[in-house]
């Protein structure tokens, strides 16, 4: 299986708390995984996303199956993969080949390039005002993972984009990861996170080494997400049914107790 789908998975699934004495002590599970985006100096890139302990990494701007196979036989410390926006079915083949975790691509890619079953997690970038009716139909693909690019976000998280992003995440049951251009604030991760996102695209160009450490500080100190009570109406009882009841008597006027002397 695909380490970071593994991670996803067991993200979503919540860390089980040990049993027993002298247990191991339960894996302390990030909020979110962070995935590094690497568009240039690829090497450098995931010796770099390695040394900053992020989860996987996706490279962007690789051309070539050779450049893929290079890759491969130099070694990741971290789960790594191609991104195409249209992936080709050779290159599809080149980046398992090399031994890579997952694919990310576009629905331009060709259907041969995601055929067949295999360890990837298979990643389709989505347009953030999908509708309703393509939606259904994505979610019909053999796919692991939605990511949407939310590099627009260059502040603080408004609930309009908190609503973008959940009107995908919440209408599936795919990994939904969001691409970001810059280090959410603290708050907002969670808000991200109770919206049903399971983990953060960054550049690795656009943040520093400080910034992806005290990231993933974060996410690894992000407190669980609150249970919603569901909300208990008061219910008043009606009055019961009961017997119906006898028609009062009429007394009838010639009908005495007492007879006239």
């Amino acid at each position: 299986m695909s380490k970071l789908l593994d991670l996803l998975q067991r993200i979503g699934d919540g860390s089980p708390a040990p049993l027993g004495f002298g247990a191991t002590r339960a894996e302390t599970l990030p909020g979110m995984a962070l995935v590094g985006l690497v568009s240039a100096d690829h090497q450098a890139g995931l010796d770099a996303a390695a040394q900053a302990g992020l989860n996987a990494a996706i490279l962007s701007g690789v051309s070539g199956v050779d450049a893929i196979k290079a890759l491969g036989e130099s070694g990741s410390a971290i789960p790594w993969g191609l991104q195409a926006a249209a992936l080709a079915a050779d290159e599809a083949q080149a980046n398992r080949d090399a031994g890579a975790d997952l694919l990310a691509f576009s629905l331009d890619s060709a259907a041969s390039a995601i055929a067949g079953e295999d360890d990837l997690a298979r990643m389709v970038s989505l347009a953030p005002d999908l509708s309703d009716r393509e939606l259904r139909a994505v979610a019909a693909l053999p796919v692991d993972c939605f990511t949407i690019d939310m590099t627009a976000v260059a502040g603080p998280w408004t609930l309009q984009d908190l609503v973008t992003v959940g009107s995908i995440s919440r209408r599936t049951d795919k990994h939904v990861l969001v691409q970001v251009s810059a280090v959410p604030a603290d708050p907002d991760l969670e808000a991200l996170r109770d919206m049903g996102v399971a983990g953060l695209i960054i550049d690795l160009a656009a943040a520093s080494s400080e910034a992806l450490a005290g990231l993933k500080t974060a996410l690894l100190d992000m407190p669980r997400p609150r249970r919603r009570r569901d909300r208990i109406r008061a219910t008043v009882p009606g009055p019961s049914p009961s017997a119906p009841r006898p028609p009062a008597r009429q007394d009838d006027p010639d009908d005495d107790d007492y007879d006239d002397d």
